[in-house]
């Protein structure tokens, strides 16, 4: 019994003892891995005299390539420009970039300075995601912190920057800032006048800017004056410079109540033109064709459209272009009700008109004071109303979300927004800060 037990344990350790390779007689053989831009070699097992048998070639389908590649942030792929020309080249692709901007959802961007007549000037970007959160009364979002571009300041009124494709753009005096949040780039150039605004040219993919040059005292020393623009086409030389060309462009005298906002190609801002005997003026809308480069029209606006440049909100709505006129209560600070007036045919001139009561006074201080202003919607169409400025020294930054189809209205908290005594302290914040929201920012890595 004693020595079959020793032979039973004898060969159970024969069982599990492990079986030498022969290193020498195996070696690795390759699959090679064919992506649209590149190839990578795969190391799989067998022996060498069937290696060549073994290799194998898999396409990777272009569309798993960017389904990989937009899950990255967009400072991630600008890195990935230095590891190799196949990667630059596929990262910096019009198709890949179409992709890119196409597929990544819309963001919330929320932006703001340090006082005008304070040191140090600086603008501070912020952006994060847009829940769906519209079904509940109240919610709350994260911002975090982009960029910042020091020496800039935004200054008192309407509109602070424009969201166009991507790219963000403000006046700072006679400089125009252009940026990207999303790559990390700035562009900053002067310009001949403070009206200025950014478009987009979807079919060429270039991006313009229109500069409105004539004055009103220009106007005023010579009534039959034309008005003088100076179009700036921003594109990319050698050496990756970005290369400014400007170019001329005239039309009838106007004056301008609002910064340009684009849609498909098109920028739109209210205006007034001079009746013929200069007594009184009309409001009107200017559409600008940015491929063209040209004034297309002077598109009739009913006179409640354009009540002053601190009443109007001028925003994209369901894809058209809107105004938004708040109506004051009496003479006091805040308003509780609207009308939302959307130009329906270009062609025709033809606008529609809706009124909403808000269930709740949001202030409108004309001025340096509190002042709820809308710069667009969301997904869900809200007409989202956002401060003019921080609400003050660490205090919570809220924007409200009013449904135009069930006429209710959301509070949301977004945090990060400048909301805490160290963020205040850290960057020296003091005074009024002018700040601005845009709802709907598209994601781009294009690259000026």
């Amino acid at each position: 019994m004693m020595m079959k037990g020793k032979e039973d344990e004898k060969e159970s350790r024969s069982i599990l003892e492990a079986i030498p390779l022969d290193v020498k007689k195996k070696k690795m053989d390759t699959v090679t891995v064919v992506t649209h831009h590149q190839q990578k070699q795969v190391f799989c097992e067998g022996d060498e005299s069937t290696r060549d048998k073994k290799r194998l070639h898999v396409l990777l389908p272009y569309d798993m390539e960017v389904e990989t590649l937009i899950r990255l942030p967009g400072k991630s792929l600008v890195k990935f420009l230095c590891v190799s020309k196949t990667w630059y080249s596929l990262i910096r692709s019009q198709r890949f970039v179409a992709s890119y901007y196409a597929k990544k959802p819309s963001r919330f961007v929320a932006a703001f300075t340090n006082g005008v007549c304070e040191d140090p000037k600086r603008l501070f970007i912020l952006s994060g995601e847009e829940e769906e959160t519209w079904l509940s009364s109240s919610s709350s979002l994260v911002a975090n912190l982009e960029m910042t571009i020091p020496s800039v300041t935004l200054d008192h009124g309407g509109y602070k920057y424009s969201s166009v494709h991507g790219f963000l753009a403000c006046n700072d005096g006679l400089t125009f800032i252009i940026c990207n949040p999303s790559t990390g780039q700035v562009i900053i150039f002067p310009c001949k006048s403070q009206r200025t605004s950014l478009g987009y040219d979807p079919v060429h993919d270039q991006f313009k800017a229109l500069t409105l040059l004539t004055s009103i005292y220009d106007h005023m020393h010579n009534p039959s004056i034309m008005c003088m623009h100076e179009v700036i086409r921003l594109g990319r030389g050698r050496g990756g410079r970005v290369l400014v060309s400007r170019r001329p462009v005239t039309s009838p005298y106007y004056r301008p109540m609002t910064l340009g906002l684009c849609i498909n190609g098109f920028m739109y801002y209210g205006a007034s033109v001079p009746l013929p005997d200069q007594t009184a003026e009309t409001p009107v809308f200017v559409c600008f064709d940015v491929r063209y480069e040209r004034i297309l029209s002077f598109i009739t606006t009913p006179k409640d459209v354009l009540v002053g440049k601190g009443f109007t909100s001028l925003i994209e709505y369901k894809g058209k272009p809107a105004v938004v006129v708040p109506y004051r209560l009496g003479c006091g600070s805040s308003f509780d009700r609207f009308n939302l007036w959307i130009l329906e045919d270009v062609t025709k001139h033809e606008w529609s008109k809706q009124t909403f009561q808000l269930p709740l006074s949001l202030p409108f201080t004309l001025g340096m004071g509190q002042r709820m202003i809308s710069q667009g919607t969301n997904k869900a169409d809200e007409i989202i109303f956002s401060p003019a400025t921080l609400p003050g020294r660490a205090q919570p930054f809220y924007v409200f979300y009013f449904n135009p189809h069930t006429k209710t209205t959301r509070r949301v908290r977004i945090h990060g927004v400048a909301d805490t005594e160290e963020f205040w302290s850290r960057y020296g914040l003091t005074g009024i800060c002018c700040a601005s929201f845009s709802p709907q920012h598209n994601d781009s890595i294009a690259i000026l």
